[in-house]
């Protein structure tokens, strides 16, 4: 009898330990502030329609703002808000931290000090609540302050006169850098490692983030082609940064890669004629331009969509000068997006962004639903034309 039952307790001990292991560690990092793309991509880890996800704002001493921001954000994406404060009062009937933090799908802390945000969780038990999360295979994520904080250590502003190191919760075995874009951080990082006073690790551009399971990278996601993810190595001496290769995050209504037509212009207006034709959105794009040249806006409203119509008043023409007729004319024409013969969105270069200007087809004409910033590159302005295409089509009458 005692042999069986040794053997019952030696399976039911190996089969913990099994199930232990399988316990799945994720954390997931963004080299800036949390933001909606942020919050979505950490719901999709969840693999859950409504998860439980609770936001960790003591970085920021509970910023009233933040937390509005967080609800907001929650509120888009359709998920319930959940808020840890650590500025409160001793209460019988309030939750503990604990019991807060383990009934969640996932934990997402927000920017601002570091040092004080480690300062606070010590004290409070907080820092052991997070491991008992991470073991029961609640998600991680966080931005800026929210990304040191997983680490061995990372450079932070989080003291008053230099840049320095703060040490974080080890969960991840290596350093880090968020906001790798300031150059002032990318240096000291860069000189520590070099130094050998912090390990290798992984930088990240504001609009960058880094995935991990089981302590091990997964992926990088950024949320346009210029913000990237690197891990920082030093290779004989000499630091080198490797550029990790990032999937695009686009929000979940936007139109599918497959659904819209993209044409390629990279000609400027004056290298069409001067034209009154709405037939195609480019030539209805071209139109609006001669238009503003010559300082025709009495025509503005009538090549215009009801939608903006409803919102323009009386337009009197105008005497424009020849150096605004000149940039109006040399303004490049990048590509058009067309989505099923109904909506379209023309791209051209503006001085430091790209502009994406709207066309509804109304009554079989394309009309003018004004310009919107595309953003910083081409592929931004699409992803901008993507997200924002349900919106546009809502309005076309």
């Amino acid at each position: 009898m005692k042999r069986i039952s040794f053997i019952l307790i030696s399976i039911l001990w190996i089969l913990n330990g099994q199930a232990q292991q399988q316990t799945e560690q994720t954390i997931c990092v963004l080299g800036g502030d949390v933001n909606e793309k942020f919050v979505q991509y950490v719901v999709d880890l969840t693999h859950k329609s409504n998860p439980k996800i609770c936001f960790i704002p003591t970085a920021s001493a509970d910023n009233q703002d933040n937390i509005k921001y967080w609800n907001f954000i929650c509120e888009r994406l359709s998920i319930e808000p959940y808020t840890l404060k650590v500025w409160v009062s001793s209460d019988r009937n309030a939750k503990s931290f604990e019991e807060i933090l383990l009934n969640m799908d996932a934990i997402v802390v927000g920017g601002g000090n570091t040092l004080n945000m480690m300062g606070i969780w010590k004290a409070q038990g907080i820092d052991t609540i997070l491991r008992k999360a991470l073991d029961k295979g609640i998600i991680l994520a966080g931005g800026s302050a929210g990304s040191i904080c997983w680490f061995e250590n990372g450079v932070s502003d989080s003291r008053p006169t230099e840049l320095s190191i703060v040490e974080g919760l080890s969960f991840l075995p290596y350093s880090n850098c968020p906001h790798y874009t300031d150059s002032l951080k990318k240096e000291m990082y860069h000189q520590q490692i070099r130094n050998k006073q912090m390990t290798t690790g992984y930088a990240m551009d504001n609009l960058s983030a880094v995935l991990f399971k089981n302590g091990k990278f997964v992926e990088a996601v950024s949320q346009n082609d210029v913000n990237n993810s690197y891990y920082i190595s030093l290779k004989n001496g000499k630091i080198h940064p490797e550029k990790l290769n990032s999937r695009i995050l686009v929000n979940k209504n936007a139109l599918p890669e497959s659904t819209y037509k993209v044409i390629d212009i990279e000609k400027q207006v004056n290298n069409f004629p001067d034209i009154d034709n709405r037939d195609t959105p480019l030539n209805a794009y071209i139109s609006i331009k001669y238009i503003l040249a010559n300082g025709q806006m009495s025509k503005l409203k009538e090549a215009s969509s009801q939608s903006l119509q409803e919102r323009m008043g009386d337009m009197k023409d105008a005497v424009m000068s020849e150096d605004k007729r000149n940039a109006i004319l040399k303004n490049n024409i990048n590509k058009v997006f067309m989505y099923n013969d109904i909506l379209a969105g023309i791209v051209s270069k503006h001085e430091d962004f790209y502009g994406l200007w709207y066309f509804y087809k109304e009554n079989g004409k394309w009309q003018s639903a004004g310009e919107d910033i595309g953003g910083n590159t081409i592929l931004e302005t699409e992803i901008t034309f993507r997200e924002k295409a349900k919106m546009h089509l809502a309005k076309i009458q």
